[in-house]
């Protein structure tokens, strides 16, 4: 304790002898002050010139950014599938900027642009007096040629000082494209790359969107409003705040006004009512921008780590690159045309069969909640409107708009409760094409239509349900467990997780499973038991061995799913089962070559080691297969495929995602559907289960497969045709597994079904892939499986 008081008395004494040398030389701290800020600025800008906080664009690079050169997305046959252009934006020449453009911009923006060389340091002087010392506020210090600057290359959080880091940066550049460009190219460069809001970049699309006309044809007042906007492009957006608008557009004509670009009767005249033109965006159905999203993405971490010759980063808007990729145009069409197909009559039984079991209330209630959050009920309210006025104005029918798929936005006859409705029962989903051998995306179908939704749902996690049981159940074979290894089908009650009481998805107990037919029938309580004895911990090892990168929760409900992880990750497990074993690493990009045709990277597949033996990944690719012919996967039979593809269906809980991945020995195909809202679900799982949602999207492609004159897919080939037990039995493990392995009459029945499958030419078969709910094997995650996780309550057993 006295030391301790020592030293604060020691502080004490130190900071009084220097508070009497500060009021004695106040000037020499002042001066010695001012000398370590100043040293500490030179320092930070000397650091920023050098590229410690992001390398700065060379003057080589700035050049090319007047006219940037498109890059070019080839599918795996060259041809071309997409481009990427700078900001999306469509550039304009200097004969389409008016001088009311330039004078408005000017006159608001940057009183002195013609003088001062990229920087206005009296600019900046005054933000220094009014905004540091006065506290007034003076606006920024930021030159058109600064914004500019930003517009090109935005600003990057840094671990601190993020502002005054990118304030400097910009005065760099800002420097560079002075000594590189005249004024009116900067104005021109300005023009084109500034965002207007609404997703609009550059001057031709707002004139476009409000005003319905070229740039070279809007009047002063359309000008001075384009401008204005610029300010705040939500805040002062001319379709959604009019008077705002209008306002903004008085003060940008005062200031021209005031700086000579306009004379009083020009000001007066200018200041007439807003009119607009506005144009509701023509968004155009897409799927293939999910993939291009994803190579971007791809590219962006290829190039961080790459740099070009010259040291820049390469810019896939501006370098002009070619990117030759993996897709395949044939296998992307079946892709889309299957996720097309599906959602279209997936949506038609949703409209008509939707639940929302986890609001109180239900459906009736969600939607009253919904409609009371709404603006306008609460001001109709506040206006002291009557229930039956609002109740009249909820379900008024009128033509309001709907995007429809692969069409965009249409006008439909429907109530206010119809378009809250339609909003929150819509179906999305994402198919992925992958090869097994090498990790090459093949096919990349992200979502519904991008227009609609740029939600991309192969790389978006989202709650796995039973395909996560395959995983679990290689691991229990790594640990010594045989696909005829017996376990109890009992109601367990499991203390030590909360009396956390998993349930099979048709609440039928009793007997017992091997462990191939539990995996085929999805039996929840059998895999959780595995799960138990394997550990959670080799679980999870498992799993990371198998190319999963989330990082899992150490549960035991683990094994049903309970875990968000993404479709590319799901199917990069599955494909170290189809091929054998090994690891791959999945890819988008096969090869880049610059502006000049020189390649400049070339994709080396990599395996990155064993997941499990081979005895094991063959014993889990056989039980897999029983999912398909017989279990919750059985109604693949109807599609016909002529190979042997194994797979594993999921449904989590209250039929929130459903999802179904299959492989052959070459391809993993996977499939998620599922609502974004999800308060919202299909009202049964015969409905809403994987096996009816996702799996005949999968089965289509691979059926468009088999049809290939020298096709892709060959069968899995095993040592055995058979496991030689029972999938079930009605007797305990302990008297189900000495009986089964010796059970002939079993292995007999076995020879007969095959040989009655072989000589009977299958009848049933799906025609366009309709999806009247079939007679099917449940397989979910019952309500209280998750309870404990979730934080809800359980229900009563329902033995």
């Amino acid at each position: 304790m006295g030391v301790v008081q020592n030293s604060i008395g020691k502080v004490g004494a130190k900071s009084k002898q220097l508070f009497r040398y500060i009021r004695k030389h106040p000037f020499k701290t002042f001066f010695f002050l001012l000398l370590l800020g100043i040293t500490a600025v030179a320092i930070l800008m000397s650091m920023i010139y050098y590229g410690a906080f992001g390398k700065l664009p060379t003057a080589d690079y700035l050049k090319g950014l007047k006219n940037p050169v498109t890059s070019t997305i080839y599918a795996s046959n060259k041809e071309p599938i997409g481009y990427y252009f700078l900001q999306n934006r469509s550039n304009v020449d200097s004969s389409q900027i008016t001088s009311n453009l330039k004078n408005a911009l000017v006159a608001t923006e940057d009183t002195r642009f013609y003088d001062h060389g990229g920087v206005d340091y009296k600019s900046y002087a005054r933000v220094f007096v009014k905004s540091i010392i006065l506290g007034q506020n003076a606006g920024g210090g930021s030159t058109i040629t600064q914004q500019v600057a930003k517009n090109l290359f935005g600003r990057e959080k840094q671990f601190f000082l993020s502002t005054p880091i990118n304030k400097i940066r910009e005065v760099f550049i800002a420097k560079r494209l002075e000594n590189i460009y005249d004024k009116e190219d900067i104005l021109l460069l300005y023009f084109n790359t500034v965002s207007f809001g609404e997703n609009t970049y550059g001057i031709e699309k707002a004139a476009n969107r409000f005003f319905n006309k070229p740039p070279e044809e809007l009047t002063l007042p359309e000008s001075a409003t384009l401008v204005g906007l610029l300010k705040a492009p939500t805040y002062y957006n001319p379709r959604s705040f009019p008077d705002r608008a209008e306002q903004r557009r008085n003060v940008v004509l005062s200031q021209m006004e005031k700086y000579g670009y306009l004379t009083a009767e020009e000001f007066a005249a200018a200041k007439a009512p807003l009119k607009l033109d506005y144009q509701t965006p023509k968004k155009s159905s897409s799927f293939s921008n999910y993939y291009k999203e994803f190579v971007a993405a791809e590219f962006q971490k290829w190039a961080e780590e790459n740099p070009a010759p010259d040291g820049h980063t390469y810019d896939l808007e501006a370098d002009g690159l070619s990117l030759y990729t993996t897709l395949n145009v044939d296998i992307q069409h079946y892709a889309e045309l299957a996720i097309q197909r599906q959602i279209d009559q997936l949506q038609s039984l949703m409209d008509r069969h939707w639940s929302a079991s986890t609001t109180e209330g239900g459906k009736e209630a969600l939607l009253k909640k919904i409609e009371e959050s709404m603006g306008g009920i609460q001001n109709m309210r506040k206006a002291g409107k009557t229930e039956a006025e609002i109740n009249k104005y909820i379900q008024e029918k009128k033509e309001r708009k709907y995007w429809v798929v692969g069409k965009g936005y249409e006008d439909q006859l429907m109530s206010l409760e119809d378009s809250i409705t339609k909003s929150i029962n819509r179906l999305h989903a994402g198919v992925l094409v992958m090869s097994s051998t090498s990790g090459r995306i093949m096919g990349y179908v992200g979502g519904i239509d991008y227009g609609f939704s740029q939600t991309d749902n192969i790389i978006t996690p989202r709650q796995v349900g039973s395909t996560f049981k395959p995983i679990t159940y290689l691991a229990a074979l790594q640990t010594g467990q045989e696909p005829c290894t017996f376990y109890d089908n009992q109601l367990l009650t499991y203390s030590k997780y909360e009396d956390w009481r998993p349930r099979n998805a048709d609440h039928s107990y009793g007997g017992s499973y091997s462990m191939h037919g539990a995996l085929a029938g999805s039996i929840n309580t059998v895999s959780v038991s595995i799960q138990m004895r394997t550990g959670t911990e080799r679980v999870l090892e498992q799993a990371k061995k198998m190319g999963i990168e989330t990082e899992l929760p150490n549960v035991p409900s683990i094994v049903l799913g309970t875990a968000d992880i993404t479709l590319l990750e799901m199917v990069r497990a599955y494909a170290s089962i189809s091929n054998g074993g090994n690891k791959v690493k999945p890819f988008a990009i096969e090869r880049i070559e610059n502006e000049q045709g020189e390649v400049i990277y070339e994709a080396k597949p990599a395996y990155e080691g064993r997941v499990a033996s081979y005895k094991n990944v063959k014993a889990i690719q056989k039980m897999m297969e029983g999912v398909t012919q017989g279990g919750t996967g059985s109604r693949l039979a109807a599609y016909n495929i002529p190979f042997n593809i194994i797979g594993k269906t999921g449904t989590t809980q209250n039929n929130g995602d459903g999802w179904f991945i299959g492989a052959s020995p070459e391809l993993v195909v996977g499939a998620w559907v599922g609502t974004f809202d999800k308060r919202v679900q299909f009202s049964s799982t015969t409905m809403g289960s994987g096996a009816n949602t996702a799996l005949p999207m999968v089965a289509s492609v691979f059926r468009d497969l088999s049809y290939w004159r020298r096709p892709i897919l060959t069968n899995f080939e095993y040592e055995i045709n058979h496991f030689p037990c029972w999938p079930y039995s009605m007797l305990s493990a302990a008297e189900a597994a000495p009986l089964a392995l010796s059970d002939t009459t079993y292995r007999q029945y076995l020879k007969i079904r095959d040989s009655i499958r072989g000589a009977i030419v299958p009848i049933m078969e799906i025609e366009n892939d309709s999806l009247a709910p079939l007679e099917q094997k449940l397989d979910s995650i019952s309500i209280d499986s998750t309870a404990k996780q979730l934080k809800m309550p359980l229900p009563i057993s329902r033995k």
